[in-house]
C-alpha cells in the first residue's frame, strides 16, 4: 500500500463512520417522532386507518343484511295480503 493510500482509507473509514453514525441517529430521531404523535394521537378520539376499514366492512355487510331482510318482508307482507283476501 502506497503512503498516499493510508491517510485516504482514513479519511473513507471516518465518513463511513460519521454516515453510520447518521443513520443510526435518523432512526432514533424518527422513533422518538413517532412516540410523540402517537402519544398526542391519543388524547383524541381518533380512528386508524385499518379500524376505519373494518368498520366500513361492517357497515356494508350490515346494509346487504338490511336489505335482504327489507325485501324477504316485502315477501311475506306480499303473501300475507293473498290469503287474508
Amino acid at each position: 500500500m502506497s503512503d498516499n493510500q493510508q491517510p485516504l482509507d482514513d479519511i473513507a473509514e471516518k465518513i463511513a463512520g460519521g454516515i453510520r453514525m447518521l443513520g443510526g441517529l435518523k432512526q432514533g430521531a424518527e422513533a422518538q417522532v413517532r412516540s410523540i404523535v402517537e402519544n398526542a394521537l391519543s388524547q383524541f378520539d381518533v380512528v386508524t386507518h385499518e379500524r376505519m376499514q373494518v368498520q366500513e366492512a361492517m357497515l356494508r355487510k350490515a346494509k346487504e343484511e338490511l336489505h335482504a331482510l327489507d325485501s324477504r318482508v316485502a315477501e311475506l307482507e306480499a303473501q300475507l295480503k293473498k290469503l287474508s283476501h
